[in-house]
């Protein structure tokens, strides 16, 4: 039975796979000991990748990714290290903007930024002040309340950290201990688009 499942464990195995993107002019990318480094107009992006065990190239006008003797699992990983690349040259380039907006029923949340600090208060007219410290790199403030009420705008070039500061402010105003089909008080994700418009 063993030698049946090592012949069939090895019918599945490809002896090369591997997939590529374009990178687009204005974008420097470089990659040593699978630590892939991304620079653009806008900034510099660094992603460390070597819990994936493939082989990276740069390739003169492309990123190309590779895995020998893989099955269908390790295979799978090369398209998701290339999204995390092709995420890093769209974050260079165009920048990532999401924005959120307050719901409530009846107590209105009051959100104040200073700098990096974001505080919420009067969530379901709770007197505990929430609070949410930015990290570095992610541009946080208020729209203009003549313009679009009660909305929360981050920008930044690294789409997994504004995504994650946007799931954070998110969390902070779950709504605990009641049916939440009938509050539906809270701040949530509206809008995701880039900062540079084509």
């Amino acid at each position: 039975v063993s030698v049946l499942y090592c012949k069939k464990a090895r019918a599945k195995m490809k002896i090369r796979s591997a997939d590529q993107i374009p990178i687009p002019d204005g974008v420097t990318v470089t990659c040593k000991n699978r630590c892939v480094t991304v620079k653009g107009p806008r900034g510099t992006l660094n992603k460390n990748l070597r819990h994936l065990m493939l082989d990276f190239q740069v390739l003169p006008k492309a990123v190309q990714i590779s895995r020998w003797f893989g099955n269908k699992l390790d295979n799978a990983c090369i398209r998701t290290a290339l999204s995390h690349v092709k995420n890093m040259i769209i974050g260079v380039t165009k920048g990532y903007r999401f924005k959120l907006r307050f719901a409530y029923a009846h107590f209105p949340i009051s959100v104040s930024v200073e700098g990096r600090n974001v505080e919420i208060r009067n969530f379901l007219g709770e007197k505990r002040v929430r609070k949410q410290l930015v990290p570095e790199g992610v541009k946080v403030y208020r729209t203009d309340n003549t313009v679009v009420k009660d909305e929360l705008v981050l920008e930044g070039n690294d789409l997994e950290v504004v995504s994650q500061e946007c799931a954070r402010i998110h969390q902070q105003c779950m709504v605990k201990k009641k049916d939440i089909r009938m509050f539906l008080d809270g701040i949530y994700i509206q809008t995701r688009e880039n900062v540079v418009s084509e």
